[in-house]
């Protein structure tokens, strides 16, 4: 047994075997999760949202024939997915056209990539097209080559792919790792992703001034919050306004009670019988 086969083997048994059974699940995209965008960059964008980083390349020096850098326009803005472009015109000594998305978490923990849906933005059907994901550990590659999944369609076809075996392409082997880098050699966008790990997640945490913060369990409950449970954040789990205060509910008792008794003087004068004039 080649030295390859012995570790595809081990990480295999790894994903059958050794998957920790309390796996925190996160899945994109949500029309309430909110991105922070924490780099801009010649021909790339980072972003955060939820507990991962996406860093996802932007034709940004394309001119359209102007002279001038103008990029090109986004099809598929976030929280919709995260859209990928090629490189049509890079900077200079750059070589890698490729549009690309690497994604890894805020903490720098392991995780899994369980399942995706990819969108193209462009057409694979004559040369056919396989999406690449090298999955890394510690900077370093996982494997010699990436794992494949077939792209192969037009403009708008999805492809959704998991764990189950599937001669064009299976997550099984994407479990484990500190980043997944993600390439194909036209424009894509996923529009669903599956990630789940071991490792504690920010939740949303509603704290006692009625604030929200996306925080562990553990930095929630130390800073006297309320955790809102797995998987949620600030923007699809706002915490609500604070409780009346003693006063506040006396106001409000007050005028309901003003309120009635307005509405039974009302109906009294309706109710009665007119007077006769003398």
């Amino acid at each position: 047994m080649t030295r390859a086969t012995s570790f595809v083997t081990a990480v295999v048994s790894c994903c059958l075997l050794c998957t920790p059974a309390n796996a925190e699940t996160t899945i994109f995209f949500e029309s309430c999760q909110i991105a922070t965008l924490l780099d801009s960059g010649v021909t790339s964008d980072t972003i955060s949202s939820s507990g991962y980083v996406f860093t996802y390349t932007r034709d940004k020096l394309f001119t359209g024939g102007t002279g001038q850098p103008i990029g090109r326009m986004v099809r598929v803005p976030w929280p919709d997915g995260v859209e990928a472009q090629g490189i049509t015109t890079p900077p200079a000594g750059q070589t890698d056209q490729k549009a690309r998305i690497n994604v890894r978490r805020v903490d720098g923990n392991v995780f899994d990539l369980r399942a995706f849906t990819a969108r193209l933005l462009a057409n694979t059907a004559g040369a056919g097209g396989a999406i690449e994901i090298m999955p890394l550990l510690n900077g370093e590659d996982a494997f010699a080559d990436p794992i494949y999944f077939d792209v192969t369609g037009y403009y708008g076809h999805e492809f959704s792919y998991d764990t189950s075996p599937n001669p064009w392409g299976s997550t099984v082997l994407l479990t484990g790792f500190d980043t997944y880098k993600i390439a194909l050699y036209v424009d894509f966008a996923m529009v669903a992703l599956t990630f789940a790990s071991a490792a504690p997640a920010d939740e949303a945490c509603c704290l006692p001034d009625y604030t929200c913060a996306e925080l562990t369990l553990a930095n929630c409950v130390s800073q006297g919050g309320t955790q809102q449970g797995v998987g949620t954040n600030c923007g699809c789990s706002p915490c609500l306004g604070g409780i009346p205060t003693a006063s506040q509910w006396g106001l409000v008792t007050m005028g309901l009670l003003l309120l009635a008794a307005g509405s039974v003087t009302f109906r009294s004068r309706i109710g009665a019988a007119p007077r006769q004039c003398q």
